[in-house]
């Protein structure tokens, strides 16, 4: 069933899901891999804080169609669609982990309608083949029995499966990243696990690459990286700030790829708000 707060829309390339809440500046979501509807690694919270929050679901994630978009250039003409028939001019851009060549798309190829982009821990270039080969063993047709697995065996031995994703995402020790997290930094990963899962979006989201020029981007670009990130390395972050005319980075002190959570988690907050009122 459809979510009563989602609408699909459409669009002359495909259906598209999304939600449009608040009011104020409209701020466009842009969700990483794995990310569905549900999955919130604290952004819906800018609604509280004076903005309209517009979270489209990517090419096979929810209900989006994988027409939509099968490259982040044409999903950025599905994006101008949708802010069209919402009668949005123009948007502030956040783009998490893969939905970076989205975002970057975007903003390069559509400058009038983005006035800021935000590139949360988000990819800048390809990754490399071995990423792309294990990910379409786990996450290609048996995706959803991996799924399914998963927040099974999450429900009896979370800690065990906790660990295994930060295996993926720190260069840290993941059993001693794991216990120095909090008991709401441990439900964060928690809920993103049990939220999560793949459709034929993250098929997609390993063979898209950046193939726009950075320095097309007009609006000025906020990069928010750990420089402990395993899943998508530091580079990714000097790859931007050489490139983008007006760029700048914010390293996050982090120890993994979560940079929503940690000890340094309000400064990423605030980091996000100061730059989105500016």
């Amino acid at each position: 069933m459809i979510p009563m707060t989602a609408t699909l829309l459409d669009t002359s390339k495909g259906i598209v899901e999304y939600t449009y809440k608040g009011t104020g500046p409209a701020v466009l979501l842009l969700k990483g891999g794995h990310s569905t509807r549900e999955t919130d690694l604290s952004h819906s919270s800018l609604i509280y804080e004076g903005f309209s929050l517009l979270t489209v679901s990517r090419p096979g994630y929810d209900y989006t169609e994988v027409s939509t978009g099968k490259s982040p250039e044409i999903f950025a003409e599905t994006i101008i669609e949708i802010l069209d028939h919402l009668n949005i001019e123009t948007v502030k851009v956040i783009a998490i982990s893969a939905a970076g060549p989205t975002g970057i798309a975007l903003a390069a190829n559509h400058p009038s309608r983005v006035t800021k982009l935000i590139m949360e821990a988000a990819l800048t270039s390809p990754w490399e083949e071995a990423v792309k080969q294990k990910a379409r063993v786990l996450f290609g047709p048996a995706e959803r029995m991996v799924w399914g697995s998963l927040k099974t065996m999450l429900k009896f031995f979370p800690d065990l499966i906790m660990k295994q994703l930060i295996s993926e995402m720190t260069t840290e020790d993941p059993e001693e990243y794991l216990e120095r997290l909090s008991p709401n930094d441990r439900r964060f990963i928690y809920d993103m696990l049990a939220t999560s899962q793949s459709g034929n979006g993250f098929s997609l989201d390993i063979d898209h690459s950046v193939t726009t020029d950075l320095s097309k981007i007009q609006a000025p670009v906020l990069g928010m990286y750990s420089q402990k990130d395993k899943s998508v390395p530091y580079t990714h972050a000097l790859l931007l700030k050489s490139r983008v005319p007006d760029c700048e980075i914010f390293e996050v002190d982090a120890d993994s790829h979560l940079i929503w959570i940690g000890k340094n988690a309000q400064q990423v907050w605030n980091k996000r708000l100061e730059f989105l009122s500016r």
